[in-house]
């Protein structure tokens, strides 16, 4: 090949003719950049005019996407008209749980006259019309109804209740009715927990909280004891009794109970009856219209640290037997009450009797731990009962008698 040189003149030529293709190229970019930034800024122009005036939904419908049957994660795309990208996790997280059990809680009105009304509320639990509530929202009505969150309402005959766990069966005859959804995981403390129910009336309201403890037992103001309860910080008014208790997934994991309250309104601190329980009681309810169970014939207190430092004894824990009834199966099988007599709150006691230490096995610390203990027995059956006497521990076979209301106050607060 040849080799070429430019002369001075040419090499003139060349440069101004780079320079311009150049500041061609560079002037074509800087005019795309500037044509693209203002395509942009019109078509999101456009759209903002969308959306003001027919919605991200109309937005949407206008590119010919169909939009009903989008979801967002848990929770449909569109809430109300609002996008639900708008919510944070933890509120769609709430709001699909609400969707999900809304229509399974029921607001049931009893009334005594047409003057006097109380309202509580209750659980859907089968689609033929079964709904499980608290035993003692019922009171001693004389006509149920119970309103759907459909706006529809029906009459309820009671089915049969509980007082050990407060539970209580109703029946309406409506059919195609959406059960709740049992959770199948036990709670934990920390999990979220969320309550359905009317409140003072307001229909169909929500609190959320956590669950705050496990275990727990309750003295009800007729001196039951309701063991095994879920503990919440939801705020729960009257008018919540009866409404479930769900997980994050809208899963029901307890049955709302009552509050425990020094005024009478909510503090923070609720209960509720745990969905194992609900189910075992509500399943044998309707089976057999009632629950049978079993009960030692006895007075029973149990042990605190001032009874245990007065008598001296050796051991921290139990249920110390006051008396046993005359001739009953507790005396039969040798359980032995107390002799010395003693003031204990508003009742009068009998100290220095047998203490209940353990049942079939079971240990017993608590009046929590006794009816745990007899939660699957019934009238007639045997247990085996170690009580500690006199130093040491002796092991007697009693038959139970039948739980009611009655025996139920034989426990001492």
């Amino acid at each position: 090949m040849l080799d070429k040189k430019f002369s001075s003149k040419e090499l003139k030529l060349i440069f101004p003719i780079l320079l311009i293709i150049t500041l061609v190229v560079v002037l074509g970019i800087w005019t795309s950049h500037i044509y693209e930034n203002r395509r942009k800024e019109e078509l999101r122009s456009a759209l903002e005019s969308v959306i003001s005036e027919r919605g991200e939904k109309g937005l949407f419908d206008l590119a010919g996407i169909p939009s009903e049957s989008m979801n967002y994660g848990p929770v449909d795309l569109y809430l109300e008209e609002r996008g639900a990208w708008t919510f944070q996790d933890n509120e769609l997280s709430d709001i699909a749980a609400y969707d999900k059990a809304k229509v399974s809680t029921v607001q049931i009105i009893g009334s005594t006259s047409l003057r006097d009304e109380s309202q509580a509320s209750g659980v859907i639990i089968s689609s033929d019309g079964y709904i499980v509530t608290n035993k003692h929202v019922l009171s001693s009505g004389e006509s149920i109804s119970v309103n759907f969150y459909d706006g529809t309402s029906a009459d309820a005959l009671v089915i049969g209740s509980d007082s050990l766990t407060d539970l209580a069966v109703i029946k309406t005859e409506c059919t195609d009715l959406e059960p709740i959804s049992f959770s199948s995981h036990d709670p934990v403390i920390g999990s979220r927990a969320i309550a359905i129910g009317n409140p003072y009336g307001y229909t169909w309201s929500m609190s959320a909280g956590v669950v705050s403890g496990l275990g727990r037992s309750l003295f009800t103001p007729d001196g039951m004891i309701i063991p095994n309860l879920i503990q919440t910080d939801n705020f729960i008014n009257p008018g919540n009794s009866g409404g479930p208790l769900l997980d994050s997934r809208g899963d029901m994991i307890g049955l709302i109970s009552s509050i425990y309250s020094t005024s009478g309104s909510a503090q923070g601190i609720s209960f509720a009856i745990p969905s194992s329980t609900v189910k075992r009681i509500s399943g044998e309810i309707i089976e057999n219209g009632s629950v049978s169970r079993g009960m030692v014939d006895a007075v029973l207190l149990e042990l605190n640290p001032q009874i245990v430092s007065y008598l001296g004894l050796p051991i921290s824990s139990g249920l110390m037997v006051s008396e046993v009834v005359d001739g009953g199966s507790a005396e039969k099988a040798g359980l032995k009450g107390g002799r010395e007599m003693a003031q204990y709150g508003d009742a009068i006691v009998y100290l220095g009797g047998d203490v209940i230490v353990e049942m079939d096995g079971n240990p017993i610390e608590s009046y929590s731990d006794y009816f745990l203990s007899l939660f699957g027995t019934q009238s007639g059956d045997e247990v085996e009962i170690t009580v500690f006497r006199d130093g040491k521990m002796v092991v007697l076979d009693t038959e139970l008698v039948e739980q009611n209301d009655e025996n139920m106050r034989w426990i001492l607060q």
